[in-house]
């Protein structure tokens, strides 16, 4: 009941699906919220239309947003949901480190490495990380679709002795507003399974341009999963993770439950964008490299994602070229 009474003051960084889900859902359950985009554009198009959520249930909900660019600086605030992709990290670190000790950045990136980097410019008692399995998809500069239902699981990378009060409170918020939210003693475990599930579906997603859901309309496909799932426990193992039948079954029912979302990977690619799979696949490329465990499939659709995005960016710089 303690949590509950603690009030927060939320900053949102990214204005990609993830971060505009947050900052919208922050707004349409009272709560006030500051979001930072890459652009200033898009930061002055939210403030003209609003930000606009398409529920699962059909529904359009417009709100008003206070927006920044990134480029302003960081506004006042005590938790900050740090929404960018993996790729954005870096430039971001030397604003972080500027936060005051008693901020809390909680980071919700796909991949891994992203932990390291955060250590390099925020002590211990601010890092925290959050594994969010639901789906949204990014349909415009101003508008954003939930597309699936799943879990927000949130708390420090390893176990620390005491839960944070800030951090509590805004589990029981979100809790209380209608996300599903536990606050979890150890991010890590669960860090490696959302690795293993994005390692399985976004790639494949990305380079047959379908939506998770159709995945497992093919016997090919499950079977190409299925063999990749295998090659990457194996991995996680190696690092001390216990990843087992139910981790398999987890990831089948991930893909069902954002049947119709498309991969943040596949909506990079179609973006012409640099897409996470350095922090995903090859993440566990890395991975096997140093604990001698060969991932022949992971490499490949490594290699494979690279090719597409770069002929997709090309294709995009043509066009443009040709439009000017």
């Amino acid at each position: 009941m303690q949590s509950e009474a603690i009030t927060f003051h939320p900053v949102v960084i990214g204005g990609g699906s993830v971060g505009l889900l947050y900052a919208a859902r922050f707004l349409l359950n009272g709560q006030s919220v500051e979001l930072v985009t890459r652009s200033r554009e898009q930061a002055a198009l939210l403030g003209e239309r609003g930000l606009s959520l398409y529920t699962l249930d059909g529904r359009r909900e417009t709100v008003a947003v206070n927006a920044s660019p990134i480029e302003d600086g960081l506004p006042a605030g005590d938790l900050y949901l740090l929404a960018v992709k993996q790729t954005a990290i870096a430039e971001l670190l030397p604003l972080l480190r500027q936060l005051p000790r008693s901020a809390r950045v909680l980071a919700l990136q796909n991949g891994m490495g992203h932990h390291e980097r955060l250590a390099e410019a925020l002590a211990p008692e601010q890092r925290f990380y959050a594994i969010n399995t639901e789906g949204a998809r990014h349909l415009s500069p101003t508008d954003v679709e939930h597309t699936g239902t799943g879990l927000l699981r949130v708390g420090p990378w390893t176990a620390e002795p005491v839960r944070d009060p800030l951090i509590a409170a805004f589990v029981a918020w979100a809790n209380r507003c209608g996300i599903r939210a536990e606050y979890v003693d150890a991010v890590e475990p669960y860090a490696w399974r959302k690795l293993l599930a994005n390692a399985l579906i976004n790639p494949l997603t990305a380079l047959f341009e379908i939506p998770n859901g159709m995945l497992l309309d093919s016997p090919h496909t499950l079977r190409l999963m299925r063999e990749l799932f295998d090659e990457a426990a194996a991995v996680a193992n190696r690092c001390g993770q216990k990843i087992d039948e139910a981790d398999w079954q987890e990831i089948v029912s991930i893909c069902r439950n954002t049947s119709r979302n498309l991969s943040s990977m596949l909506q990079d690619i179609r973006r012409h964008n640099r897409t996470e799979v350095d922090a995903i696949n090859g993440y566990l490329v890395e991975k096997g490299k140093r604990t001698g465990t060969p991932v022949p499939l992971h490499e490949t659709l490594l290699r494979a994602v690279l090719l597409k995005s770069g002929m997709e960016t090309a294709k995009g710089e043509a066009a443009h070229d040709r439009s000017g």
